[in-house]
């Protein structure tokens, strides 16, 4: 997919999602409960035109099935067909048996994600759009604690599927590896040049060790060479003029 076909594709989900959301934004009206004189609470509750109650049920049913049947068979449809395109599609050239089993385990984890990912999807969505569906109908009562549970709820199915690739898919999780190194390599070389930039009495220390040390090797170099003078002097063989 090019870049002007994704930019469209945005675009036209951006537009439906409005179009999609635009009934429930025009027929809501902020009503004001009042004990005496006194506002006691502002609450924004639909109003929809008569009938009411049928059209709330309708809006609910069609929000179900373009919001949440239709996306969940969409999805499922396309990712059936990319895991039939993956199964049977075979490694280039020839393959050891190691290999041939390697190839087939990351074929069955990416269809192991393909599957997580719908299910996660399906799970999540679902008890939102049941509750929606059933307070439209009447069939239960109202919950403003369990309405705000399963929107967060289905909110959440978005911060699931970073976690499901880097548990499945092995390129995922090798980026993220090569991501973290270069950041821990940035750190480290930030570290080093903080600590190449040392205080004045430092340099004076490292001096004085300098000099200790300088100091140690000569001792220690002039006792090597006493010592290389006394095995020379002891080592010299007398020498025996012939005749």
């Amino acid at each position: 997919m090019s870049m002007v076909k994704g930019g469209i594709c945005i675009i036209i989900i951006w537009v439906m999602a409005s179009c999609f959301s635009l009934p429930h934004a025009i027929y809501q009206t902020l009503t004001r409960f009042y004990i005496g004189n006194r506002t006691i609470r502002m609450v924004c509750l639909p109003s929809f035109p008569p009938p009411a109650d049928l059209f709330w049920k309708y809006l609910d049913l069609t929000t179900f099935v373009l919001l949440y049947v239709l996306p969940l068979l969409v999805i499922s449809i396309t990712y059936t067909m990319v895991a039939k395109k993956l199964w049977l599609r075979n490694a280039i050239g020839d393959l050891t048996m190691e290999q041939y089993y390697a190839h087939q385990r990351k074929k069955k984890m990416t269809l192991k994600m393909l599957m997580v990912v719908v299910i996660v999807f399906a799970v999540c969505w679902f008890p939102l759009n049941c509750y929606v569906v059933l307070i439209s109908c009447r069939a239960i009562h109202s919950s403003n604690a369990l309405y705000f549970a399963f929107h967060w709820f289905a909110m959440s199915s978005t911060c699931y599927n970073p976690f499901i690739y880097c548990w499945l898919n092995e390129s995922f999780r090798s980026e993220l590896k090569s991501l973290l190194c270069v950041c821990r390599r940035r750190s480290a070389a930030q570290s080093h040049a903080l600590q190449s930039i040392s205080p004045p009495f430092r340099h004076a220390w490292v001096e004085n060790c300098r000099y200790k040390r300088g100091s140690a090797c000569q001792k220690a170099r002039a006792s090597s060479q006493r010592n290389s003078a006394k095995t020379d002097i002891s080592s010299v063989q007398p020498i025996v003029a012939e005749s």
